[in-house]
């Protein structure tokens, strides 16, 4: 009996080893997942900071550069806005300047594509007139895409006369009034 008791008390004993092992394995898994858990939000709240932070220092920076650079910033909008507005004075007044060699009751302002058109002799009532396409620039301004355009036209003599007579020219199409285009 003594050995029956001797294998029970091993038996529990083996038992309770065993628990104890299962129970220790399940603490520690629990315990390093609480672990993981913590590390995981303790990092996106340091990187939540972190990112507030980089996002303050840069508005810091910011407002620091504007400061900084406002009246530089100003002083050229104010430069570029009294260009832009002397050229567009200019372009009235060049036909009027000592050195302009057409004269000035010849000049019709047309402002875009190109600034000004001379008829040439137009006002001396000469029989044969020259038509003069005139673009007016200021300071290094340069010319732009829709004027080298019209510049490339005239020099290849891409140019034409028409003559349209609303009258006849709307009679002869029927252009259809917007009740009627049912």
């Amino acid at each position: 009996m003594s050995e029956q008791l001797g294998l029970v008390f091993l038996t529990l004993f083996v038992l309770a080893a065993a628990a104890c092992i299962f129970l220790s394995v399940t603490m520690a898994r629990r315990v390093q997942m609480g672990i993981n858990q913590w590390c995981n939000e303790e990092r996106q709240a340091l990187e939540t900071q972190l990112r507030e932070l980089a996002v303050a220092d840069a508005r810091v920076q910011i407002e620091r550069w504007k400061q900084q650079h406002e009246q530089k910033i100003r002083l050229d909008a104010i430069q570029r806005s009294s260009a832009v507005t002397r050229g567009k004075v200019t372009e009235h007044i060049v036909p009027y300047l000592p050195g302009f060699d057409l004269d000035p009751k010849d000049i019709r302002f047309l402002g875009t594509p190109i600034d000004l058109i001379a008829f040439k002799g137009l006002n001396a009532a000469v029989e044969e007139i020259e038509i003069v396409f005139i673009e007016v620039k200021t300071g290094g301004s340069v010319l732009s895409a829709r004027e080298r355009a019209v510049k490339k036209a005239v020099e290849q003599k891409r140019v034409s006369w028409r003559v349209f007579n609303p009258d006849v020219e709307v009679d002869r199409q029927k252009i259809p009034i917007a009740a009627e285009a049912t």
